[in-house]
């Protein structure tokens, strides 16, 4: 089902593209990157992840490290609509030929992560028979259930990008510790039905709030992005937008 070349991968930030970098090298589907990858430190870093894609001939797509962190957090912050939209549209673009696209998983711990997920979502509601699926980014390998099992060279050849991507070194570490190696011999997907719900428990308070208040006290970020107040109206204006595009249709 995801093994044919029809495929689109939309990430969020790039290093992303490396948790499913098994997966890539058998179907290489074209890769789509929503930032650069600078965060509030204004150092991109989505060169790497162009180099490393191009080096195992996977192709990349007109969304690539178009936009900043900050950027992306201001929009959040300010319920830029046109700002989404603008990107639902550009992704939509790029589903003419696809059969399914893979995301980040929407999983309550970065907003533009969740943001990337609701995008490809609309994406797809806007251009109709494109399946949905996405990956998990902080959560283990192996949390869902359509699973691709690497050989013993596909895991070591994926390992060895991983250490060699010097900006995403902690990250790729820290996974590492809290999974064990052998935990990212296995890739997994499932397929996202309600798009527009987020994939964690909307009960709870998502981890990006909890970081961001930290940080706002320590007085590195000047305001916290929180769910109800700016990802859930933001999200919800932006459907109602899709649902009044494919009316219109």
């Amino acid at each position: 089902m995801l093994e044919d070349r029809t495929s689109l991968v939309f990430a969020a930030h790039p290093g992303h593209e490396l948790l499913i970098y098994g997966w890539l090298r058998r179907a290489r589907p074209r890769v789509l990157i929503l930032t650069d990858g600078s965060g509030y430190m204004a150092e991109p870093r989505i060169g790497a992840s162009r180099r490393l894609l191009d080096s195992i001939g996977v192709p990349t797509g007109s969304v690539f490290g178009r936009f900043s962190d900050q950027e992306m957090y201001a929009g959040i912050l300010g319920g830029d609509v046109d700002l989404i939209t603008g990107i639902v549209r550009g992704v939509a673009n790029e589903l003419e030929g696809v059969s399914s696209v893979v995301a980040d998983a929407s999983e309550g711990y970065n907003s533009v992560h969740d943001l990337c997920r609701f995008i490809v979502g609309a994406a797809c509601a806007l251009a109709g028979g494109v399946k949905h699926y996405e990956y998990p980014v902080v959560q283990a390998p192996a949390s869902f259930d359509l699973s691709f099992e690497l050989d013993d060279a596909e895991l070591q050849e994926k390992l060895s990008a991983a250490r060699s991507y010097s900006s995403i070194r902690n990250d790729t570490n820290e996974l590492i510790e809290r999974f064990g190696e052998a935990a990212f011999r296995v890739e997994s997907f499932r397929r996202v039905e309600e798009w527009a719900a987020p994939g964690w428990p909307a009960a709870e308070k998502p981890y990006y709030e909890r970081i961001g208040e930290e940080r706002v006290t320590a007085g590195r970020y000047g305001r916290v992005i929180r769910y109800a107040e700016h990802m859930r109206p933001l999200c919800g204006k932006v459907q109602q937008w899709v649902n009044g595009f494919r009316c219109a249709s």
